[in-house]
């Protein structure tokens, strides 16, 4: 009986690989050899989709790592791009217009829109051409609903970096309880950089807000004020979105608001510089540029001295403070330096004028001289008056032979 004996045919490391990559290609199943197990075969299209997701999660990782980072700054030209898509020039966007926008933005952040924000670009355009473009007409409402988006991401970028997630709401399903066992309401916590969002606040908070502005300015909080703007919003959703702020938060955001709103309606111009909108830092930017100019430290009512001044009655600033954009700052402080240097000018032409001024003495003392001779003159005079009664003979007598013949009596 013949036997037939059966090898297998594919038995080495090289051949089920060629194989493997042959019948994938047919879609066929590869067999691979018992002692050797390679990794199951993926599909090129499967590949490429993971190798996909895998770029586009690290982009994704670098954009957020990007715009997560400190200061929330952008490219330059964002301002520009996010404006052009509304259709509006930026170029044209005057001064005035964009202290509007830094007031709308402000609002909503809760406190002063920082380097790289929408606002604070668009005042540094407008600082190049305070005037905007003769004849072109800008949508202030339509820059103004950019600014509100902007204020909103930029709140949901700190909310998001800092974890304010986690802390400002309770995890869902879980409870808490005291040493007692028994269950507490959850304490309220406000976000670490706090700020306003007047699309969730409830109206419970807005009435706190109205209360802490109205005590920190003295009379009732104006339209256009963060309170009143929380109070019109918090209409429209009396309850908000469930979170709330405690009441040092509130009155904290409350305060700056207010000195926001004395430092705008305080008007203190030195050249085209509204210094009364001036904050503490910016006041000492400009105190050391125009102290080192001038050489000392600037007298009152020069630039640095009223700067200083609204500084200390206004630490935060106005709305429109122009030391908050590099560009503003600068040129304020280029004010600051020529003022300094016209002072010192100024100071050395007086020094140099005191000797000139007490040139006219030696006239004086020629007057003096003639005054002298005067009362020379004068006093000589009594003297040949006196000379002239002592010297003077003795009164004429025309009887001298009666006074002789007396005498000659007496004598006998």
């Amino acid at each position: 009986m013949a036997t037939t004996t059966q090898t297998a045919p594919m038995m080495t490391i090289e051949v089920p690989v060629v194989t493997g990559d042959v019948l994938r290609a047919i879609d066929t199943p590869a067999v691979p050899p018992p002692s050797l197990s390679p990794p199951p075969a993926v599909s090129t299209t499967t590949t490429a989709a993971k190798k996909s997701h895998r770029r586009m999660s690290s982009s994704a990782s670098e954009g957020s790592k990007t715009t997560n980072g400190p200061g929330h700054r952008r490219s330059s030209s964002a301002a520009s791009d996010m404006a052009k898509a509304a259709g509006i020039d930026i170029e044209a966007v005057s001064m005035a217009e964009a202290r509007k926008i830094m007031s709308e933005e402000h609002k909503i952040l809760g406190f002063r829109p920082p380097h790289g924000s929408f606002a604070a670009e668009v005042q540094s355009m407008a600082a190049k051409h305070p005037d905007g473009k003769p004849g072109a007409a800008v949508d202030t409402g339509k820059l103004k609903e950019i600014a509100r988006e902007d204020a909103l991401r930029i709140l949901a970028e700190r909310k998001t970096s800092t974890g304010a997630d986690k802390d400002a709401l309770p995890v869902v399903g879980t409870k808490t309880t005291n040493g007692n066992g028994l269950h507490t309401a959850p304490a309220r916590h406000s976000p670490p950089n706090p700020g306003v969002n007047l699309n969730t606040i409830s109206a419970a908070d807005a009435r706190v807000l109205m209360s802490h502005e109205h005590k920190a300015l003295g009379f009732r909080p104006p339209p256009g004020s963060l309170a009143a703007e929380a109070q019109s919003a918090a209409a429209r959703h009396p309850e908000g979105d469930g979170t709330h702020f405690d009441d040092d938060t509130l009155r904290d955001i409350a305060f700056r608001d207010a000195e926001r709103i004395k430092a705008d309606r305080e008007l203190n111009m030195i050249g085209e510089i509204n210094v009364s909108a001036v904050g503490k830092e910016g006041a000492s930017e400009i105190q050391s540029a125009e102290d080192k100019a001038l050489g000392h430290s600037a007298p009152s009512g020069s630039l640095a001295a009223e700067a200083q001044s609204a500084g200390d009655k206004h630490p935060q600033g106005g709305t429109f403070d122009p030391t908050t954009d590099a560009v503003a700052l600068e040129a304020v402080k280029d004010a600051a330096r020529k003022e300094g240097e016209e002072l010192r000018a100024a100071e050395s032409t007086s020094s140099t004028v005191v000797p000139s001024a007490a040139a006219p003495a030696p006239e004086k003392k020629e007057k003096g001289t003639e005054n002298t001779v005067q009362t020379d003159a004068l006093t000589e005079e009594p003297p040949s008056v006196v000379r002239g009664v002592t010297t003077s003979p003795p009164l004429n007598r025309t009887e001298t032979a009666d006074s002789l013949e007396i005498v000659c009596d007496v004598l006998a």
